[in-house]
């Protein structure tokens, strides 16, 4: 038995219904120039054949495909699938579809991700960086496609861009900590070359400097995409060994929930015997989070609608002056930062 199917075309749907394909295609893209009765039989009759319409073909017709990529590293960080899933509402109000790409937190990845993005034709991309390389900006811009970099900054890249004020909360971190009374840290930093990191340690590294804090009362582990947080409580609680700090900053909510559980489990008390500092907020979308003192923006929203706005006026406006913005962020103490104890704890 043959099951070889054939895809319904313009063409198909015109001989079925007795139309042009150029009637068929206006009738499809509901054309009021078109007879109501019309529409609405060749609309029929396109639904009865299981017509789906092709964005590729169309895309080439029109120069325009209606999809927008958003290329980030890490899915998994509700961080990231929060503003994700806020894009994506905003984009479908313009009329956009969405095309996620992840790079699984893997450099190589990049330039891949966005030669499938270019290969689909796409409108426009969001692209949060996951390091400061300057390649994958370059490929994007050699295709004349529009973008805004996410999150994220790229050094001497001009570029649009949309992020949270990095430096300003490190220090931020690093004042509330030394306000509260806290002379050792332990530090949980970003991935090295990563534009947040750069600016956050350097804002949380001057806050403590200007307590008269240097670099030998901070000590730190391994970056938050190297952190094992998928493993068992013995080993974390190795990593985070000895524990004579009094208080944790981490580049990230993920992963300083996982530190608050295993320090809990240790029978630390949080903030009583040490403070935990995180950066995000992750508990303003899922409120069914445990509280977690946090630097962030006021909204993930804010991000999500600021990005959208810039690509859309790039889109329709290629020649505008490059956007930069940056949103001020706070802190937001949420009961585990707390004044430092006279001694570190002991388990």
């Amino acid at each position: 038995m043959n099951t070889k199917t054939t895809r319904v075309t313009l063409k198909v749907i015109a001989e079925h219904c007795g139309y042009s394909v150029n009637t068929v295609s206006r009738a499809l893209r509901g054309d009021k120039k078109l007879p109501a009765q019309t529409i609405e039989k060749i609309q029929n009759v396109a639904q009865k054949l299981g017509y789906i319409r092709n964005n590729l073909a169309s895309g080439l017709r029109s120069g325009h495909s209606n999809i927008i990529a958003i290329i980030v590293d890490d899915i998994l960080n509700h961080h990231y699938s929060l503003l994700i899933s806020q894009m994506d509402q905003l984009l479908k109000e313009l009329g956009y579809e969405v095309m996620v790409l992840i790079t699984n937190l893997r450099d190589d990845l990049v330039l891949h991700m966005i030669n499938v993005a270019i290969s689909n034709s796409v409108d426009g991309i969001l692209f949060f960086p996951y390091t400061t390389n300057a390649a994958p900006t370059r490929l994007i811009r050699q295709h004349n496609i529009p973008f805004v970099l996410v999150d994220r900054e790229i050094s001497h890249i001009e570029s649009d861009l949309v992020c949270c004020n990095d430096y300003a909360g490190g220090y931020l971190a690093g004042s509330e900590l030394c306000r509260l009374g806290h002379r050792r840290f332990l530090y949980v930093p970003g991935p090295e070359k990563n534009g947040s990191q750069i600016q956050r340690d350097r804002g949380f590294r001057t806050a403590l400097a200007e307590h008269g804090i240097g670099d030998d009362c901070i000590r730190t582990v391994t970056s938050v995409d190297q952190f094992p947080i998928c493993a068992d409580y013995q080993e974390i609680i190795e990593l985070l060994s000895p524990i004579d700090y009094t208080a944790i900053f981490v580049f990230n909510d993920q992963t300083a929930y996982v530190i608050l559980n295993t320090l809990r489990m240790a029978n630390f008390r949080v903030p009583e015997d040490i403070s935990v500092i995180g950066f995000d907020r992750l508990r303003q979308g899922l409120p069914y989070l445990p509280p977690l003192s946090s630097i962030a923006c006021s909204s993930t929203m804010d991000i999500a609608r600021e990005a959208v706005h810039a690509l859309q006026a790039r889109i329709e406006n290629p020649s505008l002056p490059y956007q930069r913005k940056i949103l001020e962020v706070a802190f937001y103490p949420d009961g585990t930062s707390g004044a430092a104890p006279q001694t570190p704890a002991l388990p």
